[in-house]
């Protein structure tokens, strides 16, 4: 890019300085700003630093200057405050449903919401490794299908299989795809589930969608009858620790789950 094209882009480079160098503890100077422009091959005079200072904050962002012996500014008020971003960051890492490599990859967009110096925080206060993480890549392909089959009111078909001890796939049902009516997507025991009337089972089913595959949305509209998931969900609440984990061994019961 020609430096007078990114002239052009001042503004914005000057916003994205701002949002990545300072944070109420952190803050630039005029003089710190012009040289970081610099880097971006942008030169800027004082005065105009301040006119590109004045329009950002009509233009809504919350950006507060500090006094001592110079002036210095700072981005004080952003979309999430740290800790908020600790909670999510730290709510990815120990998802279970999330991969690995998914999961690093999320902590580094939402760190990239945060200062620099904040983003070290989030980094050190996370650790992905050795917590337990399913190995379905899919599972943002997943979530996207059904929540789109779900809005759309049409069934799906899909795979179905769990890891054997040597961590190779092992599918149900011989292999072949399961057809069910998606009903929602509910959040039980660390664990994402689709809930959904499946023509293999009476009642409703619940499915783990890590270790769904090859979801397809079919051209037929969904089958029985619309749930309460306020009652189903107080229903699965409501039982037993013992009778929750038959249910997750696979008995048959008025609600399955696989």
């Amino acid at each position: 890019m020609s430096k007078l094209s990114n002239q052009k882009l001042k503004l914005m480079y000057l916003l994205k300085i701002l949002f990545e160098k300072t944070d109420t503890e952190h803050s630039l100077t005029v003089p710190d700003l012009i040289n970081e422009l610099k880097k971006y091959d942008i030169n800027a005079e004082r005065k105009s630093i301040y006119n590109d200072i004045d329009s950002l904050k009509s233009y809504g962002i919350d950006i507060r200057c500090k006094k001592s012996k110079t002036y210095s500014y700072y981005v004080a008020d952003r979309t999430f405050e740290l800790a908020e971003l600790k909670l999510l960051a730290d709510a990815v890492a120990s998802s279970k449903f999330i991969t690995e490599r998914k999961s690093k990859d999320l902590i580094r967009k939402i760190s990239s919401l945060a200062s620099s110096y904040e983003a070290l925080q989030l980094k050190r206060q996370v650790y992905v490794a050795d917590r337990v993480k399913t190995m379905n890549e899919k599972i943002y392909s997943n979530v996207d299908s059904i929540h789109l089959a779900v809005a759309m009111h049409r069934q799906i078909s899909f795979k179905y299989f769990e890891f054997t001890v040597d961590k190779k796939k092992r599918y149900r049902n011989n292999g072949e795809k399961y057809t069910a009516s998606p009903y929602a997507l509910t959040w039980q025991d660390e664990n994402y589930y689709l809930i959904a009337d499946c023509e293999k089972h009476e009642g409703v089913s619940h499915f783990r969608v890590d270790k769904m595959e090859d979801i397809e949305i079919l051209e037929e509209a969904v089958q029985g009858d619309d749930i309460n998931l306020g009652e189903h969900a107080k229903k699965y609440s409501a039982c037993s620790e013992e009778k929750k984990q038959r249910w997750r061994h696979c008995l048959t019961t008025p609600f399955l789950v696989l």
